[in-house]
């Protein structure tokens, strides 16, 4: 399975983005505790940054399996952007 997500704008309204995003589905085991886990990454980034910042956040990964019964091949990326000169 595979899974992106992305959101652009204050650090408050990105976290609540990435957060129902990621509550939307569930992937298979362990690609979901890996999910979690960058999700959990993800927001404590945010909680840090300014509430005043803009940020882009993107992330993705996929898994699938392993000629190996019960292994599986897991890839992910994650980023979070501080957005300088962003105007409103």
């Amino acid at each position: 399975m595979s899974w992106s997500i992305s959101a652009i704008g204050k650090p408050a309204a990105v976290a609540a983005k990435i957060k129902a995003d990621l509550s939307a589905y569930e992937c298979s085991e362990p690609e979901e505790t890996i999910r979690q886990t960058i999700g959990n990454a993800i927001a404590q980034a945010l909680e840090a940054m300014p509430a005043s910042s803009a940020v882009k956040v993107t992330a993705s990964g996929s898994q699938s399996s392993s000629t190996e019964p019960g292994k599986f091949t897991n890839s992910f990326k994650a980023e979070v952007e501080n957005l300088y000169g962003f105007v409103e």
